[in-house]
């Protein structure tokens, strides 16, 4: 028993978490020091659950009071009897077994929830099997209100143990009248239907017809029009805190019983029917009090059931697990779709000419394609399985954006930088002098061969001179040097005048300082440079040549 008690209290629980982890490790996108938070303080409050539900579960009866309770083996209906002559009824034990059912005394209507607590704790799986006996003998109530009252309390008590386990537990009313001797008498819908002991049911015409009691009709008319008026009166009463209880079935029977004529069942036959109830006393075996022939009819509604509320509830909360697993995965999907549609609206609104913006949109395409293409290789995450995952139709959509990229032309190729030559004036002029020396050809030969003339080019030649003198001389010098280099470079290499440009600067542009001997000789110089000029070196009458790079060789 106690490893029965064990696996009762710990499988729901454990279902139970299992759901939970699987929806929160799953489908909800939480960081995962928060899903490791979580998870322990499920793992604490499932261990606290399954330790309370195994205290409450344990056998709450010592061994010695196992006879008390039914079977584990037994699948039939258990009646709880409380109510009025339950001594009388249970005089053997407090326990009556027969092939169909058990009925077990409870006595006080008020200990109902408790022993149905006891009777779960002991056997969980009766919960289906349970039954509400409610014994009522009028005969032994003076007031109305106590009979009244008396009701009220077994109202309570069944919604108490609807709570207790998950199901609408049938209620049976047994009602005895004292009266002449009459078989049990089963109303179960709008017929009544009369049991006599070892033969076939028969209806109560039937049964009145064959057996010629019609004495007993005004009484048994008197019988169930107390029960209507009284009881089914008060249980159909409109209570804010308890829910109307309609019995499942009334079982009713008269017989001869120790009679007070001031108590309300014979006050009410006098009143209705002006008839006078036996005053004799018969003693009875106590099977007499029990109403077997409605077992069969409660078999069907009075099986075993696996878990009871219990069951309901783990159910419950796995099929609100799987809802809620759904629409999470349709949730994820639908923000996989907002967050790859707006990377598409992006690049749409972006035009192709604003190339940094596009190229930016474009790699947050690129990602998005990536990520697709893995999740169609090795398959989408289940947290998005359960919603429709729109994933090849999203990745189409990128991919054929992605191919109407037009990449931005390339940078146009930078202009080759102007040719300078640097030629020392001292290695051409004599000092002071603007006319070339004899010998300098050969420098100016070595120091020109790159230096060509070509539609487009304009070659610069400047003069400079140190500091020394007047700025009037150093500038006439300079222009004057600048002058004798440009016609050596006309006559000798037979370019036209166009493509030169002199340029006399004096001391204006130094390359160095003039205050040492070694400045002053860089600073006298003569440099030559290719720029190029729209029209220079242009011949009248000849297709204009491009400007653009036209193999000329730096040196």
């Amino acid at each position: 028993m106690r490893k029965s008690a064990a696996a009762n209290a710990v499988f729901p629980v454990l279902v139970t978490m299992v759901a939970l982890l699987w929806l929160l490790w799953v489908f909800l996108t939480l960081q995962p020091l928060l899903k490791a938070a979580l998870t322990l303080v499920a793992v604490v409050v499932g261990v606290w659950v399954s330790i309370r539900r195994y205290r409450r579960q344990r056998p709450a009866m010592q061994k010695g009071d196992d006879s008390y309770f039914p079977a584990p083996e037994h699948t039939g209906p258990v009646l709880l009897v409380c109510g009025d002559g339950c001594d009388e009824m249970f005089v053997t034990g407090r326990r009556r077994v027969t092939s169909q059912g058990c009925y077990l005394q409870v006595g006080d209507a008020s200990q109902l929830t408790p022993m149905a607590d006891a009777l779960l704790a002991y056997n969980p799986l009766m919960a289906g099997q349970l039954v509400v006996m409610f014994n009522c003998l009028p005969d032994l109530y003076r007031d109305e209100a106590l009979l009244r009252a008396a009701l009220k309390v077994l109202r309570h008590q069944v919604k108490q143990l609807t709570a207790l386990t998950g199901y609408v537990v049938p209620v049976v009313l047994s009602c005895a009248f004292s009266g002449t001797d009459t078989p049990w008498i089963i109303i179960r819908g709008t017929t009544p239907v009369v049991c006599p002991d070892n033969e076939p049911a028969l209806s109560l015409a039937q049964w009145q017809q064959q057996s010629n009691v019609t004495t007993t009709t005004p009484l048994l008319k008197a019988a169930f029009r107390f029960v209507h008026q009284v009881i089914i009166d008060e249980f159909a009463r409109p209570d804010r805190l308890c829910a109307a209880v309609h019995p499942f079935a009334v079982t009713l029977r008269c017989g001869s019983a120790l009679q007070d004529v001031d108590a309300l069942w014979p006050q009410w036959l006098y009143r209705h029917s002006y008839l006078h109830a036996a005053s004799s006393f018969n003693a009875r075996e106590a099977r007499w009090y029990f109403p077997d022939p409605v077992i069969p009819l409660l078999s069907p509604y009075s099986t075993p059931l696996q878990g009871g509320k219990t069951g309901r509830r783990v159910i419950l909360i796995l099929l609100v697990c799987a809802i809620t697993a759904l629409l999470l995965s349709v949730a994820n999907n639908r923000d996989l779709i907002r967050r790859v549609g707006a990377d598409l609206q992006r690049w749409s609104a972006i035009p192709m000419g604003n190339f940094i913006p596009k190229a930016q949109a474009l790699n947050a395409l690129k990602k998005d394609a990536l990520l697709l293409e893995r999740w169609q290789r090795q398959g989408e995450p289940h947290r998005y399985s359960l919603g429709l995952y729109p994933g090849e139709r999203l990745w189409l959509n990128v991919q054929q954006a992605i191919d109407t990229y037009v990449p931005p032309p390339p940078p146009p190729a930078p202009k080759p930088a102007p040719t300078i030559i640097r030629l020392d004036s001292m290695s051409l002029f004599d000092s002071g002098k603007s006319e070339l020396k004899i010998g300098s050809t050969k420098v100016l030969v070595n120091s020109l061969v790159g230096i060509k003339a070509k539609p487009g080019w304009l070659i610069v030649v400047s003069g400079h001179t140190d500091n020394t003198g007047s700025d009037s001389l150093n500038q006439t010098l300079s222009l004057k040097r600048a002058e004798a280099v440009r016609d050596w470079m006309r006559d000798t290499g037979d370019v036209p005048e166009s493509c030169f440009a002199v340029q006399g600067y004096g001391a204006s542009r130094p390359v160095a300082t003039n205050d040492t001997a070694a400045g002053r000789a860089l600073n006298r110089r003569v440099e030559i440079s290719l720029v190029p000029q729209a029209d220079a070196c242009h011949v009248p009458g000849e297709t204009k040549a491009s400007s653009q790079d036209d193999g000329v060789t730096d040196n």
